[in-house]
């Protein structure tokens, strides 16, 4: 009983001496407000604060007349920035799902490139001019390279069912015409017309091509636009008529968001709508604020 009372004397003495050293007026840490939560995921009002700087730089509807006009430009900006910073959550869950995941590593090096291209100088000034801090930055570039890397290992799979559908005996120009995201081609059964090997932009390709004999099929051929299968159609002294397959998954040099197959900005799309039908997707400002 003795030995029971001590211990409960203990607790009290070391309650009040902590007590005691807590300096007045300290909360306890807490969590930072959300701009959006989607599917469980925050997007923090810091991060939304620090892109919507960005868009005031960069005003997208800066010089666009509008049909109706906006009661509140500032709030089309605002609604502007959370949907870009949903959808880029969006990006980044699914390639989470697929296991892909940009680490520092890569936006360190990537930021460095960039760096190197334009010089220090410059740089930090289209930095400033874009109203860009330097985390605000890292965090752009790396939901850029994660959305580029979504988009290859998604192309990626859809050039490999193209390969198998043709390993199975299927027409050149009826696979071409399901998978290939080139407009000019992908209604003609993928023809590219008569062409010189050495006049082929993609040095890969040429290089697939140059050798390889009439009504043969190259494997997948990687290149900085994305992935192409080719056949040699026919051959006149050193032209080749050639037929292609090209899945687009364009390297971050070369990547845009007005370049994105039409199938990628259909898949985020369609799986927004049905974020937004079960109720996952919160967003805290813009017009569609939930409160």
């Amino acid at each position: 009983m003795r030995l029971a009372l001590r211990r409960g004397v203990l607790l009290l003495v070391i309650a009040g001496a902590l007590s005691a050293c807590t300096a007045p007026g300290v909360s306890l840490p807490f969590s930072e407000p959300a701009a959006a939560v989607v599917d469980g995921h925050t997007i923090s009002m810091k991060a939304y604060q620090a892109r919507l700087e960005v868009s005031r730089h960069r005003d997208p509807f800066s010089g666009i007349p509008e049909a109706v006009p906006s009661p509140a430009p500032a709030q089309r900006l605002q609604t502007f920035t959370i949907e870009q910073l949903v959808r880029e959550e969006i990006v980044r869950q699914e390639a989470e799902k697929r296991g892909i995941k940009v680490d520092d590593r890569a936006v360190d090096s990537h930021i460095n490139s960039l760096k190197a291209q334009s010089g220090a100088t410059a740089f930090n000034g289209a930095l400033q001019r874009n109203g860009f801090t330097s985390d605000s930055f890292r965090s752009y570039q790396r939901a850029l390279l994660t959305e580029v890397a979504l988009l290859h290992a998604m192309a990626k799979d859809r050039v490999d069912s193209a390969a198998r559908e043709l390993n199975t005996g299927q027409a050149f120009a009826a696979v071409a015409a399901r998978w290939s995201d080139d407009s000019g081609t992908g209604t003609r059964g993928g023809d590219a017309g008569w062409l010189r090997p050495a006049d082929i932009p993609e040095a890969p390709l040429a290089t697939a091509v140059q050798s390889l004999p009439t009504g043969s099929v190259t494997g997948i051929v990687s290149t900085n636009r994305g992935f192409t299968i080719a056949t040699v159609l026919d051959r006149r002294n050193d032209l080749v008529h050639l037929a292609t397959i090209l899945v687009l998954a364009p390297s971050v040099d070369l990547y845009s968001p007005q370049g994105t197959p039409a199938w990628f900005t259909k898949f985020i799309d369609d799986r927004e709508v049905a974020l937004r039908r079960d109720g996952r997707i919160e967003l805290k400002v813009g017009s569609r604020a939930s409160g």
